[in-house]
C-alpha cells in the first residue's frame, strides 16, 4: 500500500462507464459490475461455481459492498485528502480491508445456509475516489490497469495458481499465459471463511484512465490493446464497447465485464 505521485491540488472527479456482457460461450453471465460517477465507485466481481451459483456470489459481494460504502463511511474520513497527512492513506486502507473481509464472511456465511451455494465464489475489482486519490482493491484475478502517458500498467497481481509458479520460477509469463490451469484462482471472496484483500491508495491524476476487468476480457485482449482502444475511441462508453467487442470477436470464451474510469477536473 503505497501513496503515489504527484498529488493534485484541483477538485478532481471521474467520468465512468461499465458493461458486462455473457460471451460466446456461456448460457448465463456470473459477472456483476456497478459503475456509478456520482457515488465515485466502479465494482467488478467474476463469480465462480457455474452450478453452484456464481452469479449470487458476485452479486452479493457487489451489493453488500456498495452498502457498505454507504452506511459505514466515517465521516472523520469523509472528504480528507492525502495531502492533509501520511496517516490518510493507511486508515483508509485499513477500513476497505475490514469491509472487504466482513463482505467475505457474508457471502460465505450465506454460501453454509444451503448445499447448493457452498462452493460459490467471487473474485472482485474495485475503484473509490475521493479527493485528491483513488481507493484500488482486488481478490483473484479481476485486474485492474492504469493508463497513463501512453503506458498501460498493471496494479494488480492475479491471485491464481500459476502466478504463483511465476513467482518461483516454475513457469515463464508466456508459458503461465498459455497454462490450462491459469483460471485456477487461490484466493477469492466467499470460498474461504477468511479472506485478505490487495488494497492500495494511490494519488489521483487528471488525465489518468483506469480499466477494471474480468478475465473473460484480460485472457483475449492484450494491455496495448486496451490502452489503444481507450485512447482512439471518442468516449468512454465507445471504448467499452469496442473492447467487449473485440473479446468476443476473439471467441467470447468467458463472460466478459469492463469498466473504465478517467479522472477530470471538477468544474
Amino acid at each position: 500500500m503505497n501513496p503515489g505521485s504527484p498529488t493534485e491540488t484541483r477538485p478532481i472527479r471521474i467520468a465512468c462507464f461499465g458493461k458486462t456482457d455473457v460471451g460466446r460461450k456461456r448460457e448465463l453471465n456470473e459477472d456483476s459490475l456497478h459503475v456509478s460517477e456520482k457515488e465515485r465507485v466502479c465494482l467488478v466481481a467474476d463469480g465462480m461455481g457455474g452450478r453452484d451459483f456464481g452469479e449470487v456470489a458476485s452479486s452479493l459481494c457487489v451489493s453488500t459492498l456498495n452498502s457498505h460504502l454507504h452506511k459505514f463511511f466515517p465521516r472523520s474520513i469523509a472528504g480528507r485528502r492525502l495531502a492533509d497527512g501520511p496517516g490518510v492513506a493507511g486508515v483508509v486502507a485499513q477500513w476497505f480491508d475490514g469491509w472487504i473481509r466482513d463482505v467475505n464472511t457474508i457471502v460465505y456465511e450465506f454460501g453454509s445456509l444451503d448445499h447448493r451455494y457452498r462452493e460459490m465464489g467471487t473474485t472482485l475489482a474495485m475503484l473509490y475516489q475521493q479527493a485528491d486519490f483513488v481507493v484500488l482493491a482486488h481478490v483473484g484475478d479481476s485486474r485492474i490497469y492504469r493508463f497513463r502517458g501512453g503506458v498501460a500498467e498493471l496494479l494488480t497481481e492475479d491471485h491464481s495458481f500459476v502466478n504463483a509458479q511465476v513467482k518461483v520460477g516454475l513457469l515463464t509469463r508466456e508459458q503461465a499465459e498459455k497454462s490450462q490451469h491459469r483460471n485456477i484462482i487461490t484466493r477469492s471472496i466467499g470460498t474461504r471463511a477468511a479472506v485478505k484483500a490487495d488494497v492500495t491508495v494511490l494519488s489521483a491524476v487528471v488525465g489518468d484512465v483506469y480499466l477494471l476487468c474480468s478475465d473473460g476480457l484480460s485472457d483475449l485482449v492484450e494491455p496495448d490493446e486496451m490502452l489503444a482502444i481507450a485512447r482512439d475511441q471518442p468516449s468512454l462508453r465507445e471504448a467499452v464497447e469496442a473492447l467487449v467487442a473485440l473479446a468476443n470477436e476473439r471467441g467470447g470464451t468467458d463472460n466478459i465485464t469492463v469498466a473504465l474510469v478517467r479522472i477530470e477536473p471538477d468544474a
